[in-house]
């Protein structure tokens, strides 16, 4: 036998495992969001009102250049002495505005850019420490988040393997009373153990052992019989002689087939009668797996591998909207600073009641909310 038609026999052990897998594998259960994050329509119309405002700005500094609807308007106030030129306030606003969002946009461009170091600029903060964020998550990680006995706790909490034996042992019930399924399983075994009786790997270990065998020195019937086979047969080496009979030797298992089939319907029973064992053989293999797996190196290893175009799209993907509101929210709070320049006072004092009043009206509602939950928990 070639070793072309050795790789041919193995591959029905392939073939009877792609027509069978998928019975007793159970299905996989619907996935549930840990964490929901939802974004209200107040705050995208908020963010949309943001990313209007830089336009606005510019618009109104290049307006400003040419005309000033406020030029000669004053504005008198009756707790102020002096009173208020309007005169160049649309233009300082604008300036303000636009100072506020291209600093943020900047400095947030700064955080990812340049990728690679340059002469003058320098580099990005995040390629530029992306050795060592990789570091920082990965010990993170190991330590909080993908743990040994964290992955035990969550598998005895939610019983998946109970779950899934349970699963397992029904599919397999159904799939062993199929006629197909019981031929094709001792077609199988029948052509994978005589595929090893006959593969060169399975021939030159028992040449193995049989020549580190003493035979010439056998007593008893057995050196009897060894001496009387040398003497009809020659020197001609035994390993050779039980090589030739392994070859011509074919197993079948056609006598035994009720025997098989009766194991088969036991099998689930067993399973079930040693559930406990099996689950916590499952679990300590988990544990011996995970123990020997060196999570922190697996992640920074895998984060180091990422160029620093990969590495920001990651970062961007799940902050991306977060960014966008302090780029824009720039150029809102530069225009309440324009404010506080323009007229410092008056400002400084709306902007104290307006802060007091909305972190007092956000404890009130944060504590109705918690209150809510609680009442429906007792419920």
């Amino acid at each position: 036998m070639d070793l072309k038609n050795e790789k041919l026999e193995f591959k029905q052990l392939e073939e009877f495992f792609h027509k069978w897998y998928h019975k007793f594998i159970p299905e996989k259960e619907q996935e549930t969001n840990v964490l929901i994050t939802t974004t209200s329509s107040r705050k995208n119309y908020f963010l949309v009102f943001l990313k209007i405002l830089p336009w606005l700005s510019g618009f109104v500094f290049l307006i400003t250049l040419f005309y000033d609807p406020f030029e000669g308007i004053i504005l008198q106030i009756p707790w102020r002495q002096n009173p208020l030129y309007l005169e160049g306030v649309l233009r300082m606003l604008a300036v303000t505005g636009l100072v506020g969002y291209g600093t943020n946009y900047i400095a947030i461009r700064m955080l990812f850019h340049p990728r690679k170091k340059r002469p003058l600029l320098g580099q990005g903060l995040i390629p530029a420490s992306k050795i060592k964020i990789a570091q920082r998550l990965g010990e993170a990680i190991s330590k909080e988040v993908i743990n040994p006995q964290l992955v035990v706790k969550q598998i005895k909490e939610r019983e998946l393997i109970k779950k899934y034996l349970i699963k397992f042992n029904q599919s397999l019930k159904e799939t062993i009373e199929l006629q197909e399924f019981q031929e094709d399983l001792i077609h199988v075994i029948e052509s994978s153990v005589n595929n090893l009786l006959k593969s060169e790997d399975f021939r030159k270990n028992l040449r193995s052992i049989i020549d580190g065998l003493d035979l010439d020195n056998l007593k008893g019937i057995e050196g009897g019989l060894f001496k009387l086979y040398k003497f009809f047969v020659g020197n001609q080496e035994v390993s050779k002689k039980i090589e030739e009979m392994i070859l011509k030797v074919e197993i079948k298992l056609d006598p035994y087939q009720k025997k098989v089939q009766e194991f088969l319907k036991k099998l689930p029973e067993l399973i079930n009668n040693r559930q406990e064992n099996i689950e916590l053989m499952i679990l300590n293999t988990v544990l011996f797996l995970m123990e020997r797996i060196d999570i922190k190196s697996v992640i920074v290893n895998n984060l180091l591998e990422f160029d620093e175009l990969r590495l920001e799209k990651l970062i961007l993907y799940s902050t991306s909207e977060q960014l966008e509101y302090i780029q824009y929210l720039g150029c809102f709070l530069g225009i309440l600073g324009g404010f506080l320049i323009w007229i410092p006072l008056e400002s400084f004092v709306f902007f104290v009641i307006v802060g007091f009043l909305v972190f007092f009206l956000d404890e009130f509602l944060y504590r109705k909310s918690q209150t809510q939950e609680k009442l429906k928990i007792k419920d």
